[in-house]
């Protein structure tokens, strides 16, 4: 997808702006879109912008945001017609088959960029699209790829603690980049926002630099403790690696619950749409 000069979008619609950058909806070639665009030369902002749009160009997925079109100072990726996950969560914590469901979705998209050898590094809530609104595992768009890392590309970001304290895995905060296991963190810390409504540690900051804080309390049934004990550890060696051994470990605890068992995407069906 070589770089074009410029992109015209209509009827664009201010979203937010944040770290240089303006974020908007608007409308592109008929089609609904998401516009993110350059507004600073700062070195590390340009650096890291085309990575982004490096990164994203490469992925296919249906439960990834796909990028349209880019320019130097422009990214049009699709838009999704719903609300992320923090808006749902903001409004309670959710019961458990749906936090498993959106989990198991999170999951898909993970096992998917981890085999492109890309590292996300910035899971959170509001990087959870649910398309339609639903929380349901098929209704998952993953977005944002900023502090994404990509193994085959130099990475601009690595001298930068990057990510969002609150889902962040200590070693990342530490400046690793490049581990999927901090991804595998993150989503222990998404599934926990999503049963107690509120992220694991009250003082983030001061789990991630080491400071002795409360026992965790885990919410939601005890059923989840052990996908919990699987992701949540300081010590990545201590984490399970594996994707799918997390996905067995949720369709153990959905059948505790009674809930039906969640089946993953072949990869002959990673580029089909939903």
């Amino acid at each position: 997808m070589p770089p074009a000069q410029t992109l015209e979008v209509n009827q664009p619609r201010l979203l937010y702006r944040s770290g240089g950058l303006r974020c908007e909806g608007a409308r592109w070639r008929g089609r609904p879109v998401f516009v993110k665009t350059r507004e600073t030369h700062s070195p590390c902002t340009v650096r890291r912008f085309w990575q982004e749009g490096e990164i994203a160009s490469r992925l296919c997925h249906p439960l990834v945001v796909p990028l349209l079109a880019r320019t130097a100072t422009q990214l049009v990726y699709d838009w999704v017609e719903g609300r992320s996950l923090r808006e749902l969560v903001d409004q309670g914590p959710l019961p458990p088959d749906e936090a498993t469901s959106v989990t198991w979705g999170v999951l898909e998209a993970l096992a998917y960029l981890h085999v492109q050898g890309v590292t996300h590094h910035d899971l959170k809530p509001e990087n959870v699209m649910l398309d339609g609104g639903r929380a349901q595992a098929g209704a998952v768009r993953l977005v944002d790829f900023g502090m994404s890392h990509l193994r085959e590309l130099p990475d601009g970001s690595k001298s930068l603690r990057m990510g969002t304290p609150q889902f962040m895995a200590p070693e990342q905060f530490a400046g690793a980049r490049g581990d999927p296991r901090s991804d595998l963190y993150s989503v222990g810390a998404l599934l926990f926002d999503c049963l107690a409504g509120e992220p694991p540690h009250k003082d983030a900051l001061g789990w991630l630099s080491g400071q002795p804080q409360p026992a965790l309390q885990l919410p939601g049934p005890a059923a989840l403790s052990t996908f919990f004990g699987r992701t949540l550890q300081r010590d990545p060696e201590r984490r399970t690696a594996q994707i799918c051994e997390l996905q067995a470990c949720l369709n153990q605890a959905r059948g505790m619950l009674d809930l039906p068992r969640l089946s993953p995407r072949s990869p002959q069906t990673w580029a089909a749409p939903l």
